[in-house]
């Protein structure tokens, strides 16, 4: 691990070391580290190899970050997420130097969350003045210095509340109702009255007269899904009500959402469900 920063911030700047339970380490999201900083010039921090997860918010000035090879510069109502295991490196513009909430914190599903965050996007991100990411970090900070049986479980709501609040606002940049393509939901009330046909991306392309590579990234970016992946959903929904609430073989509930092929099925239900069909029937299903 390699660790390289100065102190150079106000007496009146908080940081929080946080000690948390093994109970938390299994099972929730929980803070290494958080704090509240009014920097000083000269102010940085360098680092790499460390196993946890970062959020700044630049309250107010100016500094830059480095990581990955790349350099962004960092304004008033920006936050950068990184993990820390790569090389970073940020510091404060010695004219205006900067205030920022920050915290480390890792969870068992950190790496997801963060992995669908730099999917798509630079670390930086820019906010609006409907963000509740700030009040989100003061709440965070301010429950770590109230240590009482209730602490650990509120740290990981509100963690869980940043992290949906940032991929959210990250997933709709430049999304708007308005500005939705009509085909999409077009798209999707085909898909759903349709979802036991082959429907072809060249078909739904052809029927919306859009270029189909235009339409699968917009569909995706819309819904959250590409049209295939879309479709499956529809089928898997349909396939739990039939095996909850009916006596249809597997092969004939197969062929009802129209795969020919039962051992394909019974794999596309095992690998988004984790059990496959007579296992989440046993499941679920009530003796008689």
């Amino acid at each position: 691990m390699k660790e390289n920063f100065t102190t150079a911030w106000s007496e009146d700047s908080i940081r929080f070391i946080s000690s948390p339970s093994t109970f938390a380490k299994t099972n929730l999201f929980y803070v290494q580290e958080i704090g509240h900083f009014y920097t000083l010039p000269g102010y940085f921090t360098e680092r790499e190899g460390l196993d946890s997860y970062l959020i700044a918010y630049i309250l107010k000035g100016a500094g830059q970050l480095t990581y990955r090879d790349s350099t962004y510069p960092l304004g008033a109502h920006q936050l950068f997420f990184i993990h820390c295991d790569s090389y970073h490196h940020y510091s404060t513009n010695p004219q205006e130097p900067l205030e920022l909430l920050w915290v480390h914190f890792h969870g068992s599903a950190a790496t997801a969350y963060y992995d669908h965050y730099a999917a798509s996007r630079e670390p930086v991100l820019q906010l609006n003045n409907q963000s509740s990411v700030s009040t989100l970090l003061r709440q965070t900070l301010q429950i770590q210095q109230q240590r009482n049986a209730a602490t650990e479980f509120l740290t990981s709501k509100f963690l869980v509340d940043l992290l949906t609040e940032i991929v959210l606002f990250a997933q709709q940049i430049g999304l708007s109702e308005s500005d939705k393509p009509a085909y999409i939901d077009a798209i999707c009330q085909t898909l759903e009255s349709k979802f036991t046909e082959s429907i072809s991306l060249n078909e739904l392309a052809h029927q919306h007269a859009v270029s189909k590579y235009h339409m699968a990234k917009r569909f995706k970016q819309y819904t959250g899904f590409s049209p295939h992946e879309y479709v499956i959903n529809i089928r898997m929904t349909h396939a739990k009500e039939r095996l909850k609430y009916s006596d249809m073989p597997v092969s004939e509930i197969a062929a009802t959402l129209g795969i020919d092929n039962v051992s394909h099925f019974i794999n596309l239900f095992k690998d988004r469900t984790g059990d496959t069909p007579l296992v989440y029937r046993k499941k679920w299903q009530r003796p008689r």
